[in-house]
């Protein structure tokens, strides 16, 4: 069957980018300035879409201006804070270093973009944190507006409501994407010579944060709803390798909804104080030795701090998160006088750790596949986001200008959308969310933060039996209900991924925890996880990560 007659709608195109957040707005900006047709797809609207949608607060993550790269690492040593160390657990070592390297360059260009980086007085208001380096306040309440605006001011052909879906290949190489319209239920097939994945992490493989009890909610301190790993799922049924699946590990976040988020409890250098039910003081960070982290309940408060403190910190935090005032002040909760209950040993989303293995120029084992922000292994959050993004635009023309015209496999095509579209056809059968709630009591109750054999290969075989029963039974009213039953598709992907690096590290190691294992293996030192799909085969291997040569990189 002919291209024409399989898809609805037909889009050709030099680069595509998947995703329109922090950074796939960046990565289609620099690509368009060098005069390329740059399409960007959205499953939301690109105006609120992404990590920051609702805003944020800080943006760091870049040398200071005349410093030395060698400078910078004594700098960062004598800190006490290395600068490879968080990190160089996951990720290549060259794309970290250009990530720091080229901060500076990316404020310029987000500026040049449209978004505000300096403080109300018009200044930049720098100020240090766990990053080593600069760290900028931002008011960021409204950055992604101004990002949606600044790339289609470029002439970037912005596809908001459209779903991403699969990746077409052809010869081991990308060709384009499959894409569904979520108000219309139109199939789209998108012809480009290299395509930009920026589709964010994934968070909901296990269950909202606050309050547990509430299992269909999408309440996820890193990411919004939207963030289900759709990247992740699409490049590796595209046979792309995937690193580091094994680490998600515990976190510390709130037992309810509040107004301030974790990270803000230890911000201008004034922490919370942690305190037991008694009110007594316990030293900040101690995690409950039960693993569950129901051993008693443990609180921070702010009771100590002096008011100003709290008017800065709301100042910052209006930027993320301003209906929680609103619903705190409803619900009587003073954070100058009531406590913040905590969670202990929180199994944690899949974030900084997992994601898209690409070598230092953020290139894919996938040819043509480029990858940029939460989606890219070990790297995250806005800064990691906006400055790779800007370096995959500024380079992907030296890709197109040698690539051949994209190759559609129609046969692979036709398969694709049969797949893609089968939700609709059904009368009845699982809807999305209830599948998906079963996927993340998995991943809790199997995974966790505390693992060990017997507990993952129940979840792996539990898993496997899910996806039997009941993913071909997934059904969709309407082409939005559509998109979350793909989002599901993704997440069994995601889960059995992280379930398989789970088994196979033996060891314990950062964010990774084995019962059965509880010290490290020497043999597996600087030693990732990768896992493809070969042929239709799954494939798991352990890989030694890439030496940094600062050689290499020298700035003068």
């Amino acid at each position: 069957m002919a291209l024409e007659q399989i898809a609805d709608k037909v889009v050709d195109t030099d680069v595509l980018v998947i995703g329109g957040g922090i950074a796939g707005c960046p990565a289609a900006a620099k690509a368009a300035d060098h005069g390329l047709r740059v399409t960007l797809v959205e499953k939301s609207n690109t105006a609120r879409s992404g990590s920051a949608a609702e805003g944020i607060d800080h943006y760091g993550g870049f040398f200071p201006r005349g410093m030395t790269t060698q400078k910078f690492l004594e700098v960062a040593e004598e800190m006490g804070q290395p600068f490879f160390d968080q990190r160089l657990r996951y990720a290549h070592p060259d794309s970290v270093y250009r990530m720091y390297a080229n901060g500076q360059w990316a404020v310029e260009e987000l500026e040049k973009l449209g978004v505000t980086m300096r403080w109300t007085d018009g200044e930049y208001r720098f100020r240090g944190c766990h990053h080593p380096g600069p760290f900028l306040r931002v008011h960021w309440q409204n950055v992604k507006p101004e990002m949606a605006r600044g790339i289609k001011k470029k002439g970037v052909n912005v596809m908001d409501r459209t779903m991403a879906v699969d990746l077409l290949t052809h010869k081991g190489a990308v060709s384009g994407a499959t894409a569904i319209d979520t108000r219309t239920g139109e199939f789209i097939v998108i012809k480009a010579k290299a395509v930009i994945m920026a589709s964010g992490a994934c968070s909901r493989i296990y269950n909202p944060e606050t309050p547990q009890s509430w299992k269909y909610k999408y309440t996820y301190h890193w990411c919004p709803a939207s963030v289900s790993g759709d990247g992740w799922g699409m490049a590796y049924r595209a046979g792309a390798d995937m690193a580091n699946f094994e680490m998600a590990g515990r976190g510390t976040r709130f037992r309810d909804d509040k107004n301030l988020s974790y990270g803000n409890h230890g911000n201008e250098g004034i922490p919370a104080k942690s305190i037991n039910f008694e009110g007594i003081e316990r030293p900040r960070g101690l995690r409950s030795a039960d693993p569950s982290g129901n051993s008693e309940p443990n609180y921070n408060s702010f009771e100590h701090l002096p008011d100003d403190y709290h008017k800065r910190i709301e100042v910052c935090y209006v930027d993320e998160r301003l209906l929680s005032f609103k619903i705190a002040e409803e619900r009587g909760f003073d954070p100058r006088h009531h406590w913040y209950e905590i969670i202990d040993n929180r199994p944690n989303q899949l974030h900084f750790g997992p994601g898209i293995w690409t070598d230092g120029d953020f290139k894919a084992t996938l040819k043509g596949l480029y990858v940029a922000g939460d989606v890219l292994h070990g790297n995250g959050g806005c800064f990691a986001a906006a400055t790779a993004g800007f370096i995959v635009g500024d380079e992907v023309p030296n890709f197109i200008n040698e690539a051949a015209e994209p190759v559609v496999d129609e046969a692979q095509l036709e398969s694709l959308k049969q797949a893609a579209l089968a939700p609709l056809s059904l009368k009845d059968g699982t809807e999305p969310t209830e599948l998906e709630v079963s996927v993340r009591y998995v991943c809790d109750r199997y995974v966790g933060v505390s693992r060990a054999e017997g507990k993952l290969r129940e979840g792996s075989r539990r898993l496997g039996s899910l996806r039997r029963e009941f993913l071909p039974k997934l059904i969709a009213q309407n082409p939005h209900y559509l998109m979350r039953a793909l989002e599901v598709r993704n997440l069994f992907d995601i889960a059995e991924m992280h379930i398989t690096a789970c088994l196979e590290r033996k060891e314990s190691r950062y964010e990774h925890a084995r019962l059965d294992y509880p010290a490290a293996d020497p043999a597996l030192d600087g030693m990732f996880t990768f896992q493809r799909l070969q042929n239709g085969k799954k494939v798991f291997e352990m890989r030694k990560r890439p030496e940094f040569n600062m050689a290499l990189y020298e700035t003068k």
